[in-house]
């Protein structure tokens, strides 16, 4: 199939306060099938719109006909953030990961979603993206976004666990690599068994983490996962 034109627009997206910066693309001549919100890495460990996974699914999804949201959490690129004083947005998001408090970017998976909802067709799937810490982000923003379909790639199992999978009753879709460095397929299965159905994972053994020169492969992964289901 012959990759489609696709139109990219910017936009910003309001929360708690703060805005946003996101960008949206779409089929310039296709009915769009489906709608996908992509959730980035950590935002102090490649956690930016730009990221090469972020930005290689996002287009290539809008080529095969959907509408994506890539976006920059809070703090990030040109997204604000409020502070109080003296505080520093390394000092916020080091205690962040310090402290565990992943909750703190919940808001900001919320307020894309409701961007993707209101730039979306009526009626097509709503869809959940994450990579790395946006995996994660995936998992504790679904129950309350109740998405089509979830997509995690490379979850950091080994430093955050995935708990918060518990709750999450839509088809999940697991892809990590087997020189990653944040997964071990062992502890892996143990959260995956205590996860409601639909489910399924795929293990690439000799990626790691980054998947960097492989990010085709996710791209083809995820959408023939998506293609059977939707």
């Amino acid at each position: 199939m012959t990759p489609a034109a696709i139109l990219q627009e910017r936009i910003e997206i309001p929360c708690l306060g703060d805005t946003m910066e996101g960008e949206l693309a779409y089929p310039e001549d296709l009915p769009v099938c489906a709608a996908l919100l992509l959730l980035n890495p950590h935002p102090q460990l490649g956690g930016n719109l730009d990221n090469n996974v972020i930005r290689h699914l996002a287009r290539r999804f809008a080529e095969s006909g959907a509408l994506t949201l890539r976006f920059n959490y809070r703090g990030i690129g040109n997204s604000t953030l409020t502070l109080p004083e003296g505080t520093i947005r390394f000092e916020y998001f080091a205690t962040m990961e310090k402290e565990r408090r992943y909750e703190q970017l919940k808001p900001d998976g919320l307020a894309a979603w409701n961007a993707l909802r209101n730039a979306a067709p009526p009626g097509v799937p709503r869809i959940l993206l994450g990579y790395s810490f946006g995996a994660i982000l995936a998992g504790m923003i679904a129950p309350e976004t109740g998405p089509a379909r979830l997509a995690a790639i490379s979850p950091p199992v080994l430093r955050v666990g995935l708990d918060m999978f518990r709750n999450v009753t839509a088809p999940k879709f697991f892809l990590a690599g087997g020189k990653d460095f944040v997964f071990e397929e062992t502890p892996f299965r143990a959260y995956y068994d205590a996860m409601p159905a639909p489910k399924d994972y795929i293990l690439f053994p000799d990626s790691d983490h980054f998947f960097r020169k492989e990010e085709e492969r996710l791209f083809d992964a995820i959408a023939a996962w998506l293609e059977a289901g939707i």
